[in-house]
């Protein structure tokens, strides 16, 4: 079976601009600007100090070409030898992939004093953006050649796949990827190249790299060094390679200056980033969706997985290493969404995007053409969404069933290969190629090796309890039987325990036996496990046939609706974040998160020592401790602060994947790195908001400090250019 689609929920669907109403000026330093505008900018009069093509220069080498996507954030060159500059929150699991309980370089940090003993940075690979182009043309051609609008999106997504294919076999040592930038309007072709052999150079410990942990999580003040240094290495040949001892140290066609005077309060900064999927364009019954479902359902969700992970890890050193990395996203996620909906009604964002909409249907009204061309637009959005608040959160449990339970993971693993390989008999086609199972068997491996069967079984039973609680989900054949017992906790207690206990899918090589039957059909398997998952499927099938409808007519609509804004307020629009190369710009500017209450743009280190605590999120090194003592600040001390700067706070327009992203000064040189959001501005996906929108980052100079005096790693000072 397919997997189930959230186009229309967690994909960029472009609407209106949620602060562009006809009598508000856009903000400066409000957008995530793409290659295509970045030429068009003003900057200099924004405080830039060097010419836009230093930036960007499409014919040329510019900061764009030491700019990396590194393993979904952010990084950057900063060096001839392929040094990368990115958060110590990106290289977590990396990090954790390498650490034993006896090496345990995740709390205690990792640092190569020689580059033959740089270690794999295991899972992370790097993109360079190279080139991009717009396919709009051949995209919606595609589109418009089907005439069933459930097929539209899918043809859209067919073409997208024929264009990103028909790029890579023209040229192997790239990977294509084309980027919807409006919905049903615009689309294009990024050429990335890639780079497979990622190592390790310094990761401080997590007492500094994590410092405040969860607790100071989308905080500010900030006093955490969330940075870390990898390098990329490719083939002699320059091409791309996995590891290999023969591999050479990458080098960059431009690399960015460090500035190791960092900046002030006031300074002009700019960052260049991949920020991930933002939903500033979405209509208002988007943002009620998520308002009503998506956030709250997750949030509640992922605090209670976050408990009993926890738990497993206390008094467990292997489990605390194995979970840690999960923990972490699952808390960064929740926090980031308790955000999302303190915001949300904060800003009164529903009510001033639906205000906003009213208004653009008072003026298609006012004129004849526009009323006939664009005057249902508005409520054939609403009648989409009215299907989709009637399925509530049934698409959100379905696939939080399949991502946090491992069992039911691998039931739909079971089921889509027997289900294809019925399919290749029937139709004759290939038997499947013994190299793709061996990819399918490492999949299977890694999600045998993190099976807990105790825990597997608690979320069984919370994501049921928790579940038939809501009529969409309590409606489904599979569970009525809980919604209508006296007593469905103690029902599903039972039906949960007998389905653990009667199933096939507990024991691996049980499992990979029938699997590689080929005179088994699914027909043939009676397990309560897998029957339960082939209902769950099944209704996950009918679901998707909905949606792809919806996809199709909200691809359609939300074009025609961007096209009547763009005539209403007479301008275009910056399109949402969607993984590509953007650049943000803006100062170093604190902010009033409440009544009588004002944060200072800069914190030092001695706000670290003012935190410190003997155990837990703010145990802070006895190294520090005794060089703030000393005041040993070497060269990186401000003379402002008599102090090193730790952290400072920035009115840019940041999302997720902006994580790395170099702060860089007038000059173009790195003052610091990108590594979060204040908790107010987690509503920034959404909305733009100046008295909130304010990201955070590490200071260079506490970066240098740290890997100076901390580390003993002078060699990286020297490599960046810095005079220790």
């Amino acid at each position: 079976m397919r997997p189930i689609h959230f186009k229309y929920i967690l994909q960029t669907v472009i609407l209106i601009s949620l602060f562009s109403l006809a009598f508000t000026p856009f903000n400066p330093d409000e957008g995530m600007y793409p290659l295509t505008e970045i030429g068009s900018l003003d900057l200099k009069d924004a405080g830039l100090k060097i010419p836009i093509t230093d930036v960007y220069n499409p014919d040329g080498v510019s900061l764009i070409d030491a700019l990396v996507n590194i393993g979904g954030c952010t990084g950057s060159f900063v060096s001839p030898e392929g040094l990368i500059i990115t958060n110590h929150h990106c290289a977590f699991g990396a990090v954790q992939r390498a650490s034993t309980v006896e090496n345990n370089y995740l709390e205690n940090g990792f640092l190569a004093e020689v580059r033959s003993k740089e270690i794999p940075a295991g899972g992370i690979t790097c993109k360079i953006t190279q080139s991009y182009e717009d396919v709009s043309t051949e995209v919606l051609k595609a589109a418009n050649s089907v005439h069933d609008i459930a097929l539209r999106e899918k043809a859209i997504e067919t073409k997208i796949k024929d264009i990103e294919k028909r790029e890579e076999e023209k040229d192997p040592a790239i990977e294509a990827r084309v980027s919807e930038m409006f919905a049903g309007e615009s689309y294009i072709l990024f050429r990335y190249k890639l780079i497979k052999d990622v190592r390790l150079v310094y990761i401080p410990p997590r007492e500094i790299g994590e410092f405040g942990g969860e607790s100071d999580n989308w905080i500010w003040p900030r006093h955490n060094g969330d940075f870390s240094f990898m390098r990329a290495y490719v083939a002699p040949d320059g091409s791309a390679a996995g590891y290999s001892e023969k591999n050479i140290p990458y080098h960059p066609k431009k690399f960015i200056q460090v500035n190791p005077e960092g900046a002030d309060a006031g300074d002009f900064v700019f960052l260049l980033g991949y920020p991930a999927k933002t939903y500033k364009h979405q209509p208002s019954p988007f943002l009620q969706y998520q308002y009503r479902y998506l956030l709250p359902y997750i949030q509640e969700l992922y605090s209670w997985l976050i408990k009993l992970f926890d738990e497993r890890g206390e008094n467990n050193p292997e489990a605390a290493l194995e979970y840690a990395s999960k923990i972490k996203w699952l808390a960064n996620t929740e926090k980031n969404y308790k955000g999302k909906l303190i915001g949300i009604k904060r800003l009164n964002l529903i009510e001033k995007k639906s205000n906003e909409e009213r208004q653009l249907q008072d003026f298609i009204d006012s004129s004849p053409g526009l009323k006939e061309k664009y005057g249902s637009v508005l409520s054939s959005i609403d009648s989409v969404y009215n299907g989709i608040f009637k399925d509530g959160i049934l698409p959100l449990f379905l696939g939080q069933l399949k991502r946090q339970i491992d069992l039911y993971n691998l039931g739909t693993i079971f089921i889509d290969y027997k289900e294809a390989r019925q399919e290749q008999k029937s139709e004759k086609k290939e038997k499947y190629k013994e190299e793709d199972f061996a990819k399918l068997k490492m999949k299977i491996d890694a999600v045998y090796m993190d099976y807990h069967p105790e825990s597997d079984q608690k979320i069984m039973k919370k994501m049921l309890t928790d579940g038939i609680k809501h009529s969409e989900i309590s409606d489904l054949p599979p569970l009525m039987v809980f919604a209508r017992s006296m007593s469905p906790g103690n029902r599903i207690n039972s039906f949960v325990q007998y389905i653990y206990d009667s199933t096939f899918l507990n024991n691996e090589d049980r499992y990979l036996s029938l699997l590689r039957n080929e005179k088994l059909d699914l027909s043939d398997i009676n397990d309560p496990y897998l029957s339960f998952v082939m209902q769950m499927e099944s209704i996950r099938g009918n679901y998707e046939i909905r949606n792809e409808e919806r996809e199709g007519k909200l691809n359609l609509l939300l074009s025609e609706l961007m096209d009547a804004k763009k005539i209403w307020l007479k301008k275009s629009f910056v399109p949402d974040a969607n993984g590509t190369l953007r650049l943000t710009y803006g100062y170093i500017k604190g902010y009033s998160p409440s009544d009588a209450v004002y944060y200072e743009p800069v914190t030092t280190l001695k706000g670290v020592i003012e935190k410190e605590k003997e155990t837990g999120e703010y145990k802070v090194p006895e190294k520090i401790i005794d060089l703030y003592k000393k005041k040993d600040f070497g060269r990186f001390a401000d003379n402002k602060y008599n102090d090193v700067p730790v952290a400072i706070l920035y009115n840019t327009d940041t999302s997720g994947g902006n994580s790395g992203s170099p702060v860089m000064d007038a000059y173009g040189k790195l003052v610091g790195v990108n590594f979060d959001r204040a908790f107010e501005a987690t509503v920034n996906d959404y909305a733009w908001s100046p008295e909130y929108s304010r990201s955070i980052g590490v200071d260079i100079r506490y970066v240098l400090w740290v890997t100076q005096k901390v580390g003993g790693a002078d060699f990286l000072l020297n490599e960046m250019g810095v005079s220790p």
